[in-house]
């Protein structure tokens, strides 16, 4: 320590294992500095669909529309003539109160039919509800796009023959619309053609029952059934008792048509169960423009008067227009367009 060289050069060796321990321990403790700063995460609250009465799924569902708006107020419930008529971008969706769009199926295999493909629906709220439904759809593609894009929520019933069906079920779903299966049924006049594999009187069980089931495994995503023609096949309890056996046991609702007064359909169907109904109003057994729009102002009084109407139209060009016209006005003179799902379940304890 006596020589300044000595002491200069131990100073410098104090200062360098100084530095160095200095780096090593800055090393040792940056990780959990790091570590120890939060992420910032953004998170978007999103408000929850609405509650279903008691659920409306759908199986195999179409995509999804993103961005739906719901309104707060929106309840969502779970509950003769033309014997027929003879294939579309990216529409917009159905602006109906209730913006209706199916809902992802989510483990209801348990659930009825009519009640796991229900579509959704505005709240029933004392006003007059008409259920509005189109038969003959799925033969043209056009149409079913028209009719799809009509401003109010349908129930449209698509014949199982049609070609490219599953599609155009889908389609018609996914813009809110409630599915029905339109069953060809024999009718009164021997040379009237009710369409392949149509259900017949003279049929064998076995072959009436073959039938039924190869038309009902035609799509998926219908609620129920209603009768093409028929005016012959459902005044026939025998050959009806069977078809209902059938569809009661596959959880469907039922509505008849009423092609003839002597139908025994809807009885049949009230005794074994099934959601029910009978239609009320033809609109366009004259298929011109005026004097649909006369059927319809029936439609008015009629569902003023019972506080719901079921009404049956087709996918008739003066059809279509007919109803372009008058179904935003008569949204806007108080009546609701509900699914035929909510009227059955209005009536049914199952």
């Amino acid at each position: 320590m006596a020589s300044p060289v000595r002491l200069a050069v131990l100073c410098v060796a104090v200062l360098v294992l100084s530095a160095s321990a200095g780096v090593l321990i800055g090393k040792i403790f940056k990780p959990f500095q790091e570590d120890s700063v939060p992420e910032t995460v953004t998170v978007t609250a999103q408000a929850p669909l609405p509650p279903l009465w008691p659920s409306a799924r759908v199986a195999t569902p179409p995509p999804l529309v993103t961005n739906i708006t719901i309104p707060k107020s929106t309840t969502v419930f779970k509950e003769s003539p033309p014997e027929s008529e003879p294939d579309v971008g990216s529409p917009a969706p159905l602006q109906e109160e209730a913006q209706s769009q199916p809902q992802p199926d989510s483990a209801t295999e348990d659930e009825p039919a009519w009640k796991r493909y229900a579509a959704l629906a505005p709240p029933i709220d004392g006003s007059p509800m008409i259920a509005l439904v189109i038969d003959d759809m799925g033969l043209s593609r056009e149409r079913v796009e028209e009719v799809a894009e009509l401003p109010a929520l349908l129930t449209l019933a698509f014949l199982p023959y049609a070609p490219s069906l599953q599609d155009k079920v889908d389609f018609s779903r996914k813009h809110g619309h409630e599915i029905m299966l339109h069953l060809p049924m024999e009718p009164m006049d021997a040379h009237v053609d009710p369409g392949p594999d149509a259900l017949l009187t003279e049929l064998s069980d076995v072959e009436l029952t073959r039938r039924l089931i190869k038309n009902l495994d035609s799509f998926t995503g219908y609620v129920g059934v209603n009768n093409h023609m028929g005016s012959r096949f459902t005044a026939d309890k025998r050959a009806m008792s069977l078809v209902m056996d059938i569809m009661a046991k596959r959880g469907l609702l039922f509505l008849d048509s009423k092609t003839t007064a002597a139908s025994d359909g809807y009885k049949l169907a009230v005794q074994r169960g099934m959601p029910s109904a009978k239609r009320d109003i033809f609109i366009d057994n004259v298929i011109a423009e005026k004097s649909i729009l006369a059927q319809l102002k029936k439609v008015e009084k009629v569902a003023n008067r019972k506080g719901v109407v079921i009404v049956i139209g087709h996918p008739h060009p003066a059809t279509i227009s007919a109803l372009r016209h008058w179904l935003p006005e008569a949204k806007k003179n108080g009546f609701r367009f509900v699914p035929l799902s909510v009227v059955t379940a209005l009536t049914f304890n199952g």
